[in-house]
């Protein structure tokens, strides 16, 4: 565990398959965003809820997806670990 904890690199961006709302993303494809990309687009607010974690989207006030956590309390990083500026490196 202690080696877990030491591997910051866990906690930079290693998102694989973004989770989108699926307006949003139609609305993309068919340009109706204009020229922006879908994380430009997207207004996702994320959050704990009273069962788990639920993602939803602003623009469309729906939601996108609620991770039902089944009464478990599931691991979590919250550590903010930002790269260092290529400038600053000497």
């Amino acid at each position: 565990m202690e080696d877990e904890r030491q591997d910051l690199s866990r906690l930079f961006n290693r998102i694989e398959r973004p989770v989108v709302c699926s307006r949003c993303a139609d609305e993309v494809a068919a340009g109706q965003a204009g020229a922006v990309s879908m994380q430009e687009y997207a207004r996702l607010d994320v959050g704990f809820s009273p069962v788990g974690l639920q993602v939803w989207c602003r623009r469309h006030s729906v939601n996108v997806v609620h991770l039902d956590f089944g009464g478990h309390r599931l691991p979590a990083d919250f550590r903010c670990i930002e790269r260092p500026a290529p400038d600053a490196i000497s």
